[in-house]
């Protein structure tokens, strides 16, 4: 199967591996989690099955990607605003999220599982770093990479942590401020990118065969599969009229408020001499529009907050995203 899908992806050129990509994507997305809620509503399989799936896919292959993606990577001095303001925009929204949602909702569990919807956004090859392709090409999706690179290591060294100790606190009353957390086999992506960031700076050249056949797709494909499904597995319809209240909240934070933060960012580096690019403002404004992660859905199954909660607004947020906001973007940048 692996040496199948390297001899398909090498036939193609580098735009058509690219479409290939988002095609599989979309089967992906929508096949898994179509699965999971099959499994879960007509054949049985229990909700419970969604923690252990999202877990296995962080301990055998968040860490994969993640070495494997940034390892390769290479900045110019040019750049190093790009992934700046993708920090600066993931930690401005989740602090004001935090200020939102702490008046909406009283519940803990919940009102963090809506700061990590309102904060994390699906930036990457599954959301909108693919409509930077269709918009602006190969180099609007290769900036849409570098935009992540300091969001993804600073979640898990920061948010991952904290989580960490969220779910400690609550499984012992007695939990005290240590750093056994990093023991956890959930946490093996910090050391992962640690080796990536050495190895890119001491110039070890990755082995060709990770590009030859083609494993960071495998493994995103695969790992996605999994959490798609996972998801799958949660989505309860019956459920949705539960959290009608909170999708207009949540939807005017990814779809309203972080756009215009965004703007305000790129607006004050314009004050300050740091005259960006116009393709680099475009990628930054398409990106600020994404919805929310997988990423926050597989956290809150993964740590005990409110996956179903979780699953209701990923699936939401990603149906304004294509069915409302990728319209609007084709409109201003086609």
């Amino acid at each position: 199967m692996l040496l199948y899908l390297s001899d398909c992806l090498a036939d193609f050129s580098a735009p058509n591996i690219v479409r290939f990509r988002l095609a599989m994507m979309l089967t992906v997305l929508v096949g898994a989690v179509v699965a999971g809620f099959l499994a879960s509503n007509r054949f049985g399989l229990p909700e419970h099955f969604a923690k252990k799936i999202m877990t296995t896919v962080l301990v055998c292959f968040n860490w994969l990607i993640a070495l494997f993606v940034i390892w390769p990577m290479h900045l110019s001095r040019q750049l190093i605003w790009l992934p700046i303001v993708g920090l600066v925009l993931m930690l401005t929204i989740t602090a004001l999220s935090a200020v939102i949602f702490y008046f909406l909702e009283p519940d803990r569990k919940s009102r963090l599982t809506l700061i990590l919807a309102g904060g994390l956004s699906n930036i990457g090859y599954t959301g909108a770093a693919f409509v930077c392709y269709v918009l602006f090409g190969m180099t609007g999706l290769a900036l849409a990479n570098i935009y992540l690179l300091l969001c993804l290591p600073v979640f898990y060294v920061v948010f991952l942590p904290l989580l960490k100790f969220q779910n400690l606190r609550e499984k012992q009353h007695d939990f005290k401020l240590n750093f056994d957390f990093l023991l956890d086999l959930r946490m093996l992506v910090i050391p992962a990118i640690t080796a990536a960031i050495i190895l890119n700076l001491t110039g070890v050249k990755q082995p060709a065969f990770i590009a030859k056949f083609y494993l960071v797709d495998i493994l995103v494909y695969t790992a996605s599969c999994m959490s798609f499904f996972a998801i799958g597995l949660r989505v309860k319809f019956s459920r949705f009229k539960n959290y009608i209240s909170l999708y207009f909240p949540v939807a005017a934070v990814k779809f309203i408020l972080t756009p215009a933060v965004a703007l305000l960012i790129i607006a004050l580096l314009t004050l300050a001499g740091q005259n960006l690019d116009s393709l680099f403002k475009k990628v930054i404004i398409v990106l600020s529009t994404s919805p929310s992660a997988v990423l926050m859905v597989t956290m809150s199954n993964v740590f005990d907050l409110d996956s179903p909660l979780a699953s209701a607004l990923w699936v939401v947020t990603m149906l304004i995203f294509v069915v409302m906001v990728v319209p609007v973007l084709f409109l201003l940048f086609a």
